[in-house]
């Protein structure tokens, strides 16, 4: 997986682009004045910013966007983190591939996963061990079809084309 930024981050989204993805693995990729288009094969994860602060995070598969979160980040720490998996503490937020608690209690001796993503209401907590590494607040979650519009734009489409449709409509065309 890619984490990339828009093309000229301000130091906060810098940084909260290189916890995340040191936090969950990825690969961070300065963008500078790379093409979108170098990305389109890839599972990607882009930062964009308002005012100088990470404001949306959007995952694009294959060159189209599937979702876009609404977010805003707080408490953002240095830490060494190691390469190990990332576990999931909860049932709504879990975008972005880490192993969900659930499927530890399947183990008679479960393992020990120090990296933990803990969702509290609208917040995911970014822990190692007991330490806070960083918050995101989601504020909204837009997903996305395969025909690159929004799933509150598809039923209107798809009322004009049953209205063009010859075989409903009453002129015969």
């Amino acid at each position: 997986m890619i984490l990339t930024t828009s093309r000229k981050p301000s130091r906060k989204t810098r940084s909260f682009a290189k916890a995340l993805s040191r936090f969950m693995n990825w690969s961070y990729v300065q963008r500078g004045k790379m093409s979108f288009k170098q990305f389109e094969r890839e599972e990607l994860w882009l930062i964009s910013e308002l005012k100088g602060n990470p404001a949306f995070l959007s995952f694009y598969k294959n060159g189209r966007k599937l979702v876009e979160l609404s977010i805003s980040v707080s408490n953002i720490k240095k830490a060494k983190l190691g390469r190990g998996e990332v576990v999931y503490f909860g049932e709504k937020y879990n975008f972005f591939g880490a192993l969900p608690a659930e499927l530890l209690e399947k183990f008679d001796m479960k393992p020990y996963f120090p990296k933990k993503i803990v969702e509290n209401e609208n917040e995911l907590c970014f822990c190692l061990g007991n330490e806070l590494i960083f918050k995101v607040r989601i504020l909204g979650i837009r997903r996305f079809d395969q025909n690159q519009q929004s799933l509150q734009e598809a039923p209107q489409v798809q009322l004009r084309r049953e209205l063009l449709d010859p075989h409903k409509s009453d002129r015969g065309f």
